[in-house]
C-alpha cells in the first residue's frame, strides 16, 4: 500500500509541476505568419476550397 501511494503522490508531483510551466505563446511570429502565408500561396483550390483560403488568408494577413 504504502508503494502505491509514493507512486500516485511522484506521479501527481510530476503533474503539477508540467502544469506549472508558463503556456507557450498563442500568437504567431511575423517569420511563422510569413512562413504560413507562402505555403498557403502554393497550394491550388477550387470552388469552395478558394473561399475557405480567401477568408484564412485575409485574417492571417490582418494579423501581419
Amino acid at each position: 500500500m504504502g508503494l502505491l501511494s509514493k507512486k500516485i503522490k511522484v506521479g501527481q508531483e510530476a503533474l503539477d509541476k508540467a502544469n506549472s510551466k508558463e503556456p507557450s505563446s498563442d500568437t504567431l511570429t511575423e517569420q511563422e505568419l510569413n512562413f504560413v502565408l507562402s505555403k498557403l500561396r502554393q497550394a491550388n483550390y477550387t470552388g469552395a476550397e478558394f473561399e475557405m483560403f480567401h477568408n484564412v488568408w485575409i485574417k492571417l494577413s490582418n494579423l501581419k
